[in-house]
C-alpha cells in the first residue's frame, strides 16, 4: 500500500473519531438538562409582613444559647420565648398539643383526619450562637435588640433560624384562622441545642417519636434558600434545596518528644512534627469527585453558557480540569469532597522550652461515599507517623466524635416535585434544585423516621446576606417576613392535605 493511500486511511480514521467525539459530546450537552414536570397553579396567601416582622423581633430578644448541660443553661430566656410564642400563637396553643422536651424544646402535634397516612413535620430551632454586643462590635443595631429599621428587623437569629420558627407558627395560626384541617397529621419541632449538636433537642424530639411508632412521609428544616449570582454562570434566581448533608468529625492529633532546652534542639520537635503532619493533610486534599455538583447543575443546564454546560455534561472527558476549577473555590470545593480543616492548635508556654506536647485539631465535613472510618483510616495513611497519635477528638469512638453523611432524599418523590413547585410558585422566576448541605442541621437526627428530609429555608438571601449568617448584623427583609409565611402556609397545605371547615369564634 502505498504511503500517501495508507496515511489518508489514517487522516479519515482520525476525522471520523473525531467526528464521532464531537457528536457525543453535543449529544450529551443537549440532552443534559432534567425534564421538570409542569408547573402548578398554587394559590397563595396575603400575609402582612409588617406584622411578621414584629414578632420576629420580639423573639429575637431572649438571648436562648444552649450549652451541652441542661443545668448550666439560663432557662429565662427560653421560658421568655416560651412564653412570647403562646401569647403571639393563641390558636396554635389551644388546637394543637404542645409538650416540652428535655425542659426547652417544643414538640407541636396537630392530628390530620386520616391517621393511617404518615405524618408531615417542620422543624426549626430556637437557639441561637452568641453575639458581640460591646459598642464596638460593629453591629448597626444591637444583636438582641430585634430593631426594625431599613425595612428589615435586625438581630441575632433572624436568618438561623427564628425565622422559620415564627414564619411556621405564623403559617399555623393563620391556616387554624382559615378554617383549615390537614389530612396528615403534621408535627412542628422547635430544638434548643441545635447549635451546639441537637443531642438533647432534636435527637429527643425524634426518641419521642420513635416511642410512639411515628413515621414521616417528609420533613422540612432550615437549609438552601434562594439565591443569585451565587452559581457561577447562572443569572437565575436559585433555589436550593437540600437533601442531604455533609458528615462530620473532628480528630485530635498529638506529637510527643522529651522537650528541653531551646538552645539545644534536636532534629524533630513536638511543633515540627505535628506541623509536617498538618501541612501533609492539607497537600494531600481527599479526592474529589463531580456526581453532587453535575447533578446541581443539570436543574440549570438550559440557564448555563454553552461551553460550562458542555463541561458539566460531559466529565467523562473534562472531568479533571473541572476539578481543578471548581477545587479554586471554597464554596464549590466543599461541594466535591470531604473537606479538611485545621481548627485548633495548642503547644509550648516559654519561648526558650521545647514543648514535650504538641496537640491539633482538624475538623472533617464528609462527602457522601466516604465514611467516618474511611476518613479516619486515610488520614492515618496520609500523617504516615507512628510518633503522632490521632484519635477522636470528642468521646472514646468515632460514632461518639462525629456521625456519617446524612440519607439523600428520593428526588423523584412526589414530596420533592411538590417541594420544587411551591418553590418556584412563591419566588416567581426561580429555579429549584437539590443540593448538599455542607453544614449540619437538626434533619440528620430524624433519619431513623424520615426518608425524605428536605432542608429549605424560604427567603431571598444574596451573597452579603451570608456573611451575617454567625456573623454581626444579621437581618431579615420585611418582604421575607411576608413571604417565608406564604410559603409555609402553601407547603403545609401541598404536603398535609386540604380541608377547610368554619369555626366558631373563640370566647374572650
Amino acid at each position: 500500500m502505498e504511503t500517501s493511500t495508507l496515511l489518508l486511511m489514517i487522516g479519515l480514521a482520525l476525522l471520523a473519531i473525531l467526528l464521532i467525539l464531537t457528536v457525543t459530546v453535543l449529544v450529551r450537552t443537549f440532552a443534559s438538562s432534567f425534564t421538570k414536570t409542569k408547573k402548578e397553579v398554587i394559590a397563595l396567601a396575603d400575609v402582612d409582613g409588617d406584622s411578621v416582622a414584629e414578632h420576629l423581633g420580639l423573639a429575637v430578644q431572649y438571648r436562648t444559647i444552649a450549652n451541652p448541660d441542661l443545668s448550666k443553661i439560663d432557662p429565662i430566656p427560653f421560658e421568655g420565648l416560651n412564653r412570647l410564642l403562646k401569647k403571639l400563637y393563641p390558636l396554635v396553643h389551644q388546637r394543637l398539643k404542645c409538650e416540652v422536651i428535655n425542659k426547652y424544646s417544643l414538640l407541636f402535634t396537630w392530628l390530620g383526619t386520616d391517621p393511617d397516612l404518615d405524618a408531615v413535620m417542620l422543624t426549626a430551632h430556637l437557639d441561637v450562637v452568641p453575639a458581640d454586643e460591646g459598642e464596638d462590635s460593629g453591629w448597626q443595631h444591637p444583636p438582641f435588640s430585634g430593631e426594625i429599621a431599613d425595612g428589615s428587623v435586625w438581630g441575632r437569629g433572624t436568618l438561623d433560624c427564628k425565622n422559620s420558627v415564627i414564619g411556621i407558627l405564623e403559617a399555623v395560626e393563620q391556616l387554624l384562622k382559615s378554617g383549615y384541617t390537614p389530612q396528615r397529621t403534621i408535627y412542628l419541632g422547635f430544638g434548643h441545642d441545635e447549635e451546639i449538636g441537637g443531642m438533647n433537642g432534636a435527637k429527643a424530639i425524634v426518641e419521642t417519636l420513635q416511642s410512639r411508632n411515628v413515621n414521616l412521609a417528609c420533613l422540612l428544616d432550615e437549609g438552601g434558600s434562594v439565591t443569585q449570582g451565587m452559581l457561577a454562570g447562572i443569572d437565575v434566581p436559585a433555589g436550593l434545596i437540600g437533601i442531604s448533608e455533609k458528615g462530620a468529625v473532628s480528630l485530635q492529633m498529638t506529637a510527643r518528644t522529651d522537650g528541653g532546652h531551646s538552645s539545644m534542639p534536636p532534629a524533630n520537635t513536638s511543633i515540627g512534627m505535628l506541623s509536617l503532619a498538618i501541612a501533609a493533610l492539607e497537600a494531600d486534599q481527599f479526592p474529589a469527585h463531580l456526581e453532587v455538583i453535575t447533578f446541581l447543575m443539570g436543574y440549570f443546564s438550559k440557564h448555563l453558557p454553552f461551553i460550562q454546560r458542555m463541561a458539566l455534561a460531559n466529565t467523562w472527558l473534562f472531568g479533571s480540569m473541572l476539578k481543578r476549577k471548581l477545587s479554586k473555590l471554597n464554596t464549590t470545593n466543599a461541594m466535591i469532597r470531604t473537606t479538611t480543616a485545621p481548627t485548633i492548635f495548642h503547644s509550648g508556654h516559654t519561648s526558650n522550652v521545647l514543648p514535650a506536647k504538641a496537640e491539633a485539631v482538624v475538623n472533617f465535613r464528609i462527602l457522601p461515599g466516604d465514611t467516618l472510618r474511611s476518613v479516619y483510616e486515610r488520614v492515618v495513611n496520609v500523617v504516615a507517623d507512628e510518633r503522632i497519635e490521632i484519635k477522636p477528638y470528642e468521646g472514646e469512638t468515632l460514632d461518639e466524635a462525629g456521625w456519617d453523611p446524612s440519607p439523600v432524599a428520593d428526588t423523584d418523590s412526589a414530596e420533592f416535585i411538590k417541594l420544587t413547585q411551591l418553590v418556584e410558585a412563591v419566588y416567581p422566576g426561580a429555579v429549584a434544585a437539590p443540593f448538599l448541605v455542607s453544614g449540619a442541621t437538626d434533619a440528620r437526627h430524624y433519619a431513623p423516621i424520615c426518608q425524605n428530609a428536605f432542608r429549605f429555608s424560604p427567603m431571598f438571601i444574596e451573597k452579603e446576606d451570608l456573611k451575617t449568617v454567625h456573623g454581626m448584623n444579621e437581618h431579615l427583609s420585611i418582604e421575607n417576613c411576608s413571604r417565608m409565611v406564604v410559603f409555609y402556609m402553601a407547603y403545609i397545605e401541598g404536603m398535609a392535605g386540604n380541608q377547610v371547615d368554619p369555626i366558631p369564634d373563640l370566647p374572650g
